[in-house]
């Protein structure tokens, strides 16, 4: 039985993973009107590297960050995933309202029990298939009527949802004893490398005035480093399909976000099929710990 001082705590972590997680959204849709995509990205990935090896230089524990050689071949392919996928993700918060990008993002956990089902031959309740369908009916409301660009950035939600998804399969699969903060160190120097090597193409490499970078700064602290830090403690004390229940409440704190800090709110359509999503999303999460739980032979609670 899960003890509930335990629990708690892994709620309060995951909710603050949640507050630091939507600056990101913010802070990505407040610099776009002063800063093109690659410089923000290069000053982005470049405060959160420096953010890892500060830890890696304090770290008495510096194997954490250590991938073993056999599972090298294996970080190079999902690091390409993970390269695409964040230049998408980044890309698409720039292109649409933040909030409903934060909504249409929630996508990744049903593709990711989807996944699961299909490669990893998990079971699939009747409460995941409901769930599915609720979820369906709010992304058709959040799309129906829509502009051409809420459309092309839906498709490229679904686009880097997925890889983020194989990328979350395969470290369930095979990376079971690569610590998580190796991998997330791993995955910002390999941005960071990237996008040195876009941005220095480019004749034009503005330094950003230092209110700007230091937002920046603060974002990639938030974000990248400290929010995925409270995310991976969190789920030391909460079991992941739990986890994922609290994880998914993240569009409602972008949306709030949006309103006080950007001024921008989704239509009303949007809104509500944000929601219907939403309620969609903790059904087939909830559907997935419920399975578990019986798998198991424990009591819900």
């Amino acid at each position: 039985m899960e003890i509930k001082g335990k629990a708690l705590k892994g709620y309060g972590l995951i909710f603050l993973a949640n507050v630091c997680l939507a600056t990101v959204f913010l802070i990505t849709k407040d610099v776009q009107p002063r800063m093109d995509l690659y410089p923000f990205l290069f000053y982005w990935f470049l405060s959160g590297s420096i953010f890892y090896l500060l830890s890696m230089a304090f770290s008495s524990g510096l194997k954490t960050f250590r991938i073993p050689r056999r599972w090298i071949p294996l970080a190079i392919l999902m690091g390409v995933f993970e390269v695409t996928g964040t230049f998408l993700f980044f890309y698409t918060i720039r292109l649409m309202n933040p909030a409903l990008a934060s909504f249409y993002e929630n996508i990744s956990i049903a593709m990711t029990i989807s996944l699961g089902i299909i490669f990893l031959k998990e079971r699939f309740t009747t409460l995941e298939g409901i769930g599915g369908l609720i979820l369906g009916i709010g992304v058709v409301l959040m799309t129906y009527k829509s502009s051409k660009t809420v459309l092309i950035g839906f498709l490229l939600i679904l686009l880097f949802s997925l890889l983020f998804s194989i990328n979350t399969i395969l470290v369930k699969v095979i990376l079971k004893d690569v610590h998580p903060l190796a991998f997330s160190a791993y995955r910002t120097f390999l941005l960071f490398t990237s996008i040195s090597y876009l941005f220095f193409l480019h004749t034009d490499r503005p330094l950003p005035p230092f209110p700007t970078l230091l937002e920046i700064s603060a974002g990639a602290f938030f974000g990248p480093f400290c929010g995925v830090l409270l995310l991976f403690t969190g789920l030391q004390y909460l079991e992941a399909s739990k986890a994922s229940l609290a994880r998914a409440t993240n569009p409602l704190l972008v949306l709030i976000g949006s309103y006080f800090w950007l001024h921008q709110v989704p239509s009303v359509a949007q809104v509500v099929g944000g929601t219907i999503t939403l309620v969609g999303i903790e059904l087939l999460v909830w559907g997935e710990y419920r399975l578990k739980k019986i798998e198991k032979g424990s009591h819900l609670f």
